[in-house]
Order: structure tokens, then C-alpha cells, then sequence
């Protein structure tokens, strides 16, 4: 996770996939947890190893095995 201009960047940590912030509608609910899952579904998806953000430390990566 990386914090851009108006957002914050999720970088997939086994590709250089990422989603930001900005790209999700805040109408949809909180945009960090959008970012979050979507980046989570990627590495579910093509990785087949999901990567969890947690919501307490957004700077903490915990795989979950």
C-alpha cells in the first residue's frame, strides 16, 4: 500500500497489479475497503493465494494460508 495524490495505491505483493483508491465510487461504501478487496480478489484469482489488508494496520500485509 502506498498513499498517492488523492488516494492510496494497493500493490499486489506478487505482481505489479494495483488498484488505487480513486478508481472505486465512494457511494459504494468506504474506498480503502473497495481497494482492499479488489486487490484481494486479483491475488485470489491469479495467484490463488489471497492477500489480506488489515483495517487496523493498512500497513501490515497478513497472507492467510
Amino acid at each position: 500500500m502506498a498513499h498517492v495524490k488523492g488516494g492510496v495505491k494497493f500493490t499486489c505483493a506478487r505482481c505489479a497489479h494495483n488498484v488505487n483508491t480513486f478508481d472505486f465510487d465512494p457511494r459504494d461504501g468506504n474506498l480503502r475497503t473497495q481497494a482492499a478487496t479488489a486487490i484481494n480478489l486479483h491475488a485470489t484469482k491469479v495467484h490463488h493465494e489471497p492477500v489480506m489488508f488489515s483495517s487496523l494496520d493498512t500497513q501490515q500485509r497478513i497472507w492467510r494460508t
